[in-house]
């Protein structure tokens, strides 16, 4: 295949893809993102409650630190991990 047959296959395989009437499937991985992470939420604050009837001060609060962890990944996903890599950036030494 010479160098111009295959440009024009990819642009042609890519021309779908530029139009903005074809559905991605971004609204359907959000709604899922969002049910899922609302029930291990709801679960995470039933577990918090009984440990807090129970005094077990530790697992309440890992509890809270993973509410919020979920919390943040599912209600503002990239700017989650946008914060995360550049944590991970500061305590590898990368850039």
């Amino acid at each position: 295949m010479i160098t111009t047959q295959l440009v024009a296959s990819v642009v042609e395989l890519a021309a779908p893809l530029a139009d903005p009437n074809v559905p991605t499937g971004a609204d359907f991985k959000d709604w899922v993102l969002v049910i899922a992470g609302n029930i291990f939420i709801a679960i995470l604050v039933l577990r918090a409650i009984g440990h807090y009837f129970k005094r077990e001060w530790g697992e309440l609060f890992g509890h809270i630190a993973a509410g919020v962890l979920v919390g943040g990944l599912i209600y503002a996903n990239n700017q989650t991990i946008n914060v995360l890599k550049g944590f991970w950036g500061l305590l590898s030494g990368g850039s």
